[in-house]
C-alpha cells in the first residue's frame, strides 16, 4: 500500500526533469554562450520552443528565488538601491539578481546576457523594469507586446476558448496580435540566425493541445475523488513542469504518467489527507516560498487545498484547436491575448473560479491579495464578492507570493484556522 506521505513517482520525475533542464541551461547557455530568452509568463514561449531556444520565465525564476529563501536578500538590495516598494514583486525580483551580479548566490548560476527580453504591456511599470534590465545587460533588445481589450466581455470564456476563440477574442484583436507575433519571429530569426519552421510550429501547437487534454483529465480525477489523491504542492510540481515545457513530447508523456498514477491512487484509496473534511480553493498566485502552508490544516481540521489557478488553466486557457486551413500563429495569438485578464481581472476570473469551486466540491476559498503587485490584485475584491454570493466563504490574506519578509507564518496559520472554525466547520 502506498504511503500517502510518499511523493508520487510523477513528482520525482518532474523534479528530475527540471534539474536536467537547468543542467542543460548551464552547459549550453551559461558555459557555452548559447542563445536564450527572458520572457514574461503571459507571452508566446511556443515561438522559442519551436526554434529550440531556451526560455526563462520571469514568474518561474521569481518562484525559484523565493523557494530558495533568497527573496529577502534581493528585496533588501532593491531597497538599498533606492527602488520604491510599489514595484511588482514577480517582475522586479529577477532583475535584482542581475544588479547584484553574483552568480554564486543566484539560482542556477544567475542569468547571463539574453538574446532578448520579451515583455507584455499590462501594467504601470513592467516596461520600465524591462528597459532598465535590458540596459543592465549592456543594451539587449526589449520586445514589448501590446494587447488590446475586448469590446464585449462574453460569458463562458472557459467553455468557448478551445474552439470558438475567433469570436470570443474578436477578429480585429487577433489580427493585431498575429502581426506582432510575425514581427517577433522576424526579430528572433535575425538575432538567433535560425529559421522558424512552420511545420514544427504546427506540431508544437497540436502537442500543447494534447497536453491540455491530459491536464483536464487530471482535473477530473482529483475533482471527483474524495479524499483527494494528491496534495496541492505536488499538483503544482507536475503541472508547472509540463507548463514550462509545453509543446514538447516530454510534457505529454509526463502528463500521461501523472494521470495514470492519479487514477491508480484514487482506485487504491490513497489520500493526501485521509481525514479530509473540507476542500479549499487557493485563489491567485502561488505562495512560492512556503508551499508547505497548503498542508498546514490537514491534521487538525481535515482541510485540504485541492485547487489553484495552476491546476487546470493549462487545459482551459491554453488549448486552441484549429483546422488545417487555419494559421496556427493566429491560434497562438488567441492563447495569450487575454491570459492575464482571465487569471486576474473581474468577470473573467470570478466566473471561471466559481465553476472550479463547484467542480472540485470546494467548501471555501483562501485568497492571496498580493502586496505591490497590482497586476495580480486587480480583481481580487470583486472575485471574493462573487464567490461569497455563490455561497463560497472567502478569507483574504494580504501578503506577497515571493517576498518572505512580509509573511508571518504563525499569524497566517492562526488566521486560516479561525476562518475554518468560524465560517466553514460550524
Amino acid at each position: 500500500m502506498t504511503d500517502p506521505q510518499d511523493k508520487m513517482v510523477a513528482t520525482v520525475a518532474a523534479q528530475a526533469h527540471q534539474k536536467a533542464t537547468q543542467a542543460r541551461f548551464r552547459e549550453e547557455v551559461i558555459e557555452g554562450g548559447g542563445d536564450y530568452v527572458i520572457a514574461d509568463a503571459v507571452t508566446p514561449h511556443e515561438i522559442f520552443h519551436t526554434m529550440d531556444i531556451p526560455v526563462i520565465s520571469l514568474a518561474w525564476y521569481s518562484a525559484v528565488i523565493a523557494a530558495k529563501r533568497l527573496s529577502p536578500y534581493y528585496f533588501d538590495l532593491m531597497d538599498r538601491l533606492g527602488y520604491h516598494d510599489g514595484l511588482p514583486r514577480y517582475g522586479s525580483l529577477p532583475f535584482m539578481t542581475t544588479l547584484d551580479g553574483d552568480p554564486e548566490r543566484a539560482p542556477y548560476g544567475g542569468l547571463p546576457r539574453p538574446m532578448l527580453i520579451l515583455e507584455r504591456l499590462r501594467g504601470d511599470v513592467g516596461q520600465k523594469i524591462g528597459e532598465q534590465w535590458a540596459g543592465a545587460f549592456d543594451g539587449v533588445p526589449l520586445v514589448a507586446l501590446d494587447s488590446s481589450s475586448v469590446s464585449e466581455l462574453r460569458s463562458g470564456w472557459h467553455k468557448r476558448a478551445q474552439h470558438d476563440w475567433e469570436e470570443l477574442y474578436e477578429t480585429p484583436r487577433l489580427d493585431f496580435q498575429t502581426e506582432q507575433l510575425r514581427d517577433l519571429i522576424a526579430v528572433t530569426e535575425t538575432l538567433s540566425h535560425r529559421t522558424f519552421d512552420a511545420a514544427e510550429f504546427r506540431a508544437v501547437m497540436h502537442r500543447v493541445n494534447r497536453a491540455g487534454e491530459l491536464v483536464d483529465r487530471a482535473k477530473r480525477i482529483i475533482a471527483r475523488t474524495r479524499p483527494a489523491p494528491v496534495a496541492l504542492p505536488e499538483q503544482l510540481t507536475n503541472i508547472m513542469a509540463a507548463t514550462w515545457s509545453r509543446g514538447s513530447q516530454w510534457a505529454i508523456d509526463h502528463l500521461e504518467a501523472y494521470c495514470a498514477e492519479l487514477e491508480a491512487r484514487a482506485a487504491a484509496g490513497v489520500a493526501a489527507c485521509p481525514n479530509e473534511r473540507v476542500r479549499l480553493l487557493w485563489v491567485n498566485n502561488g505562495l512560492w516560498f512556503n508551499t508547505g502552508f497548503y498542508r498546514a490544516f490537514e491534521e487538525r481540521y481535515g482541510a485540504v487545498f485541492v485547487w489553484s489557478m495552476y491546476s487546470n488553466f493549462f487545459s482551459d486557457g491554453y488549448r486552441k484547436y484549429f483546422d488545417d486551413g487555419v494559421d496556427p500563429l493566429r491560434a497562438l495569438a488567441a492563447r495569450h491575448i487575454s491570459m492575464n485578464e482571465q487569471l486576474h481581472l473581474p468577470g473573467w476570473m470570478s466566473e471561471w473560479i466559481i465553476e472550479q469551486a463547484r467542480d472540485y466540491q470546494c467548501d471555501a476559498a483562501v485568497m492571496l491579495v498580493p502586496v505591490g503587485d497590482r497586476l495580480a490584485a486587480f480583481g481580487t475584491k470583486l472575485c471574493a464578492m462573487a464567490l461569497e454570493r455563490a455561497g463560497i466563504p472567502v478569507l483574504t490574506l494580504t501578503a506577497s507570493m515571493v517576498d518572505a519578509r512580509l509573511w508571518d507564518n504563525d499569524a497566517m496559520i492562526a488566521k486560516v484556522g479561525q476562518f475554518l472554525e468560524d465560517r466553514v466547520l460550524t
